[in-house]
């Protein structure tokens, strides 16, 4: 083999360990950064029902409308992009993520139900990124650490679980919410509102 074809030969064979290199360390630190565990939600104190309260009831199409709403003004700005969707049996965080170097568009199916301090609990129970075989959990926490989530809202990607702390929502705005019943089949979502007075 001649010094030129050598040399050639070695440039490809750099070239390719190099590619390599990338994809393992690239890779490597992807998985460090959703495997890193989230911080632990704080649990607001819940509004208490008075005579400035009343209850909203609203159905699927107007709770949609809502969450496209405030996730279109919260995300203004931002590169990544991502909606929520509630459909006849699941609540779905639609978006993408990246795995191996390659963006991924990804669908997780949630269980919503109310909790004793009127938040809404999300129970993670499918996940959908074509033929790719991913972990639900890996997923999770790549979005708890890489998305821009709003502060009100926390991921436990080791419980699979998401918590909308309405109350905490509610901490320094003029009105108190407080979730009181979601009934994904007949499309019923129902909220306390509270006015705080001041007696």
């Amino acid at each position: 083999m001649s010094k030129v074809e050598k040399k050639k030969f070695n440039g490809w064979k750099l070239a390719f360990f190099g590619l390599l290199a990338a994809i393992v360390v690239g890779g490597a630190v992807v998985v460090q950064r959703a495997a890193a565990p989230a911080p632990a939600p704080e649990v607001s104190r819940p509004a208490q029902p008075a005579d400035t309260s009343l209850t909203v009831a609203l159905n699927r199409k107007q709770v949609n409308a809502l969450s496209a709403n405030y996730l279109n003004k919260f995300l203004k700005g931002e590169q990544v992009k991502y909606h929520f969707i509630v459909g006849k049996k699941y609540a779905t965080l639609v978006g993408d993520t990246k795995f191996m170097g390659a963006k991924i568009r990804f669908a997780i199916n949630f269980i919503p139900q109310t909790t004793k301090e009127g938040n809404v609990l999300l129970k993670a129970k499918g996940l959908s990124v074509g033929q790719l075989n991913i972990p639900l959990q890996f997923v999770m926490g790549y979005i708890a650490k890489n998305y821009n989530i709003p502060k009100w809202v926390s991921i436990d990607a080791k419980k699979k679980t998401v918590l909308l702390d309405l109350n905490r929502y509610s901490k320094h705005r003029s009105l108190k919410y407080s979730a009181e019943e979601i009934n994904m089949a007949a499309g019923r979502f129902s909220f306390l509102i509270t006015v705080p007075t001041n007696n």
